[in-house]
């Protein structure tokens, strides 16, 4: 099973008055990182958002799949970015060696 860092970048749709409130009221203690939990970065505007997450994963597809379900906010237009850390340890070996 490989590690995966997932980035999202997305539009919020569809958001209740309770969801913009609590987004809102935490727009500026957003911080950046992958972690399983995931981090969630927007401003506020509460439009366009990125999300960042790390799972280990046995593929890309199973990685972005976990990934949208963490999320707990309903988006459209996403586009999603997988980087299976494995590949880069080995391509960095390789420039090494």
């Amino acid at each position: 099973m490989d590690t995966y860092r997932v980035i999202i970048r997305a539009r919020f749709d569809g958001l209740t008055d309770a969801q913009r409130q609590t987004l809102g009221a935490q727009v500026d203690t957003c911080e950046l990182g992958f972690n399983e939990k995931g981090s969630l970065a927007y401003d506020a505007s509460l439009t366009w958002f990125t999300f960042r997450f790390q799972v280990d994963a046995d593929d890309d597809a199973e990685a972005q799949i976990a990934a949208l379900d963490a999320l707990p906010y309903p988006l459209r237009n996403e586009t999603i970015g997988v980087t299976d850390l494995t590949e880069i340890g080995e391509r960095a070996l390789r420039r090494r060696g």
